[in-house]
């Protein structure tokens, strides 16, 4: 995300680059949960149309390349070694390189990756809000979509939804069309409202959610609907000429790991990276109507979280709503994890006896070692990312 300078800097650097955007045709995605799902059934779905099309989304779980991707058949990250290649070329075009952000320079290497490779289409997904994301330089794209919005990095966004809503809303571009995820009506006035100050076709995506139900989709849960909806919507409002058997094709192959990524049945091991109190909602939903379906009635919850997060909401939530579950809590991995001790607490307070751990790895092999029918590693993507790396290491994970 930018910082309160706005977007000038990235648009100096991109200048500097030769705007390497300006030939992108894109289909830009912000919201709170669901966009990397949404923005991962369209690049899906452009490639099984035949086209080439360029990925990004964030975080990354294990490698920094998982962000830029090219789809055309075979799914290519870009190399570390190119990756290293364009963030010299970035650093060496910027006179003031030491103030360029993190995400900046992603964004940046990713539009340049993409201009190279000559992409068909652009899928690019906001990193944090999307009026001062680095993405938010694409000027003209062919489409914009805007995902399920819920309280998530309040200290950056603001502290109401609306406040939130209207930070998202700031990727609407004039005339450009506008695909609504959201369900909620307070959300889909807002976005409607500034819509039509744009001059932009809305499109409420949320009213097709039905219509995706007769669809083989790979990712699980009935937030996938919505996703599905508005990933169609979009491809079909940005002009972009897809068959049904490839908007089936496209669908059914979307996957996006760590997104209640289910992996073996011996015990059954679930990944997903539920973040914030909706993300964690979703999931409590998802995960019943999965152990129900499985006859799954003993499963031990490995959670870690972030220290910003609302994290005694999203224990409330599980704890309330997932049956036959004990609880593991650890470190997310990361310098902004919050203590495993105080994650306990919380789930002492709640009723439930919760096991301390230093790393996911020492918790995972001490419930694969009882007699668990179920490991569910939630809570940050932070997380989901270590317990990932874990899993492939140990072959896990094909």
């Amino acid at each position: 995300m930018a910082v309160s300078d706005g977007l000038d800097r990235m648009r100096a650097l991109l200048a500097e680059l030769g705007n390497p955007e300006r030939d992108l045709k894109v289909i830009h995605i912000a919201g709170t949960n669901g966009k990397g799902s949404t923005a991962v059934m369209i690049a899906s779905i452009l490639e099984a149309a035949g086209y080439k099309t360029g990925l990004f989304t964030s975080p990354h779980l294990i490698s920094e390349c998982e962000r830029i991707q090219i789809w055309d058949g075979s799914h290519r990250m870009i190399s570390q070694e190119h990756l290293d290649e364009l963030r010299e070329r970035i650093y060496g075009a910027f006179a003031n390189a030491s103030e360029l952000h993190v995400f900046e320079v992603y964004t940046a290497a990713a539009y340049c990756w993409f201009e190279e490779e000559k992409v068909d289409y652009a899928v690019l997904e906001c990193g944090l809000g999307g009026r001062l994301d680095s993405t938010n330089t694409i000027e003209k794209p062919l489409a914009t979509v805007i995902t399920h919005i819920s309280l998530d990095h309040t200290a950056e966004l603001g502290n109401t939804v609306i406040k939130i809503a209207n930070e998202k809303a700031g990727i609407i571009k004039p005339g450009v069309p506008v695909v609504s995820q959201s369900a909620e009506m307070m959300i889909r006035n807002i976005l409607r409202k500034r819509a039509a100050e744009k001059g932009s076709e809305f499109i409420d995506a949320s009213a097709h959610a039905d219509e995706y139900r007769s669809f083989a989709l790979s990712m699980k849960g009935e937030h996938q609907l919505y996703n599905a909806a508005a990933a169609a919507e979009a491809v079909r409002a940005a002009g972009i000429d897809v068959s049904a058997d490839a908007l089936g094709k496209g669908l059914a192959e979307a996957v996006l790991p760590g997104r209640f990524e289910v992996i073996g049945d011996k015990p059954y091991i679930i990944l997903d990276g539920a973040h914030n109190p909706d993300a964690v909602e979703e999931l409590c939903r998802t995960f019943s109507a999965f152990a129900k379906q499985n006859k799954i009635k003993r499963t031990r919850v490995i959670f870690g979280c972030m220290k910003d997060k609302n994290y005694i909401r999203m224990i409330q939530l599980m704890t309330g709503s997932l049956k036959g579950c004990s609880y593991a809590a650890v470190s997310s991995e990361s310098s902004r994890s919050e203590d495993p001790e105080a994650l306990k607490e919380v789930f002492e307070n709640a009723g439930r006896k919760c096991i301390c751990y230093d790393s996911v790895r020492k918790a995972f092999d001490d419930s694969a070692a009882s007699n668990f029918e179920c490991i569910l590693i939630t809570g940050s993507i932070y997380l989901v990312g270590a317990a990932r790396d874990y899993l492939l290491k140990q072959n896990c994970i094909e």
